[in-house]
């Protein structure tokens, strides 16, 4: 996916956001009932840029199982949105994608990666940044899966794909234990 792709497709999660808010002259979001600090089917959370970061409401997850040529890409994905401070709004959208079975184990975003493990990220502040087989680094790694539930870390560094946010995004601690 191209970069433009990427963060259409993390914007198109905050779009909701939008509603029942004001806006204010720097164009964010600002609406003081915009707070959460859980996911309902779960938790997912990162540190981005040294800033605390959990996604509100239903975290949404999406299993995938493509057939290229002989192969089989297996592909689980997630996308979250929460607040910072200032009710700035991130959506958060990963994909863990594996050519054969979909197991438990590290899943390498950027440029090493053909299978296409990726991290998009976009904000209320019309910033977007993104990891993915073109530029940016960082690992997925899976500690659990089934049919219905997922769990593990990531970290990544994404660079800056619109806007005029972070030059790059360094995001850690990341968690994700979610039911679908």
């Amino acid at each position: 996916m191209r970069r433009s792709e990427l963060v259409s497709l993390a914007l198109a999660f905050m779009i909701p956001l939008g509603c029942g808010g004001s806006d204010n002259s720097s164009g964010t979001v600002t609406d003081p009932s915009l707070t959460c600090t859980v996911a309902s089917n779960g938790t997912f959370s990162a540190t981005m840029n040294g800033q605390a970061w959990a996604a509100c409401g239903k975290v949404s997850v999406q299993t995938q199982t493509a057939v290229i040529g002989k192969d089989t890409l297996n592909t689980v994905s997630w996308a979250g949105t929460g607040f910072f401070p200032g009710n700035v709004a991130y959506a958060v959208v990963m994909s863990a994608s594996r050519v054969g079975k979909f197991v438990v184990g590290a899943y390498p975003v950027g440029p090493t990666n053909p299978a296409g493990s990726n991290l998009v990220v976009g904000s209320s502040d019309n910033s977007g940044w993104g990891a993915n087989a073109v530029s940016g680094s960082g690992t997925i790694t899976v500690t659990a899966y089934s049919a219905n539930h997922i769990t593990g870390t990531f970290s990544f560094s994404a660079p800056r794909v619109t806007g005029a946010g972070a030059a790059t995004l360094q995001v850690t601690n990341g968690t994700f234990d979610l039911s679908y």
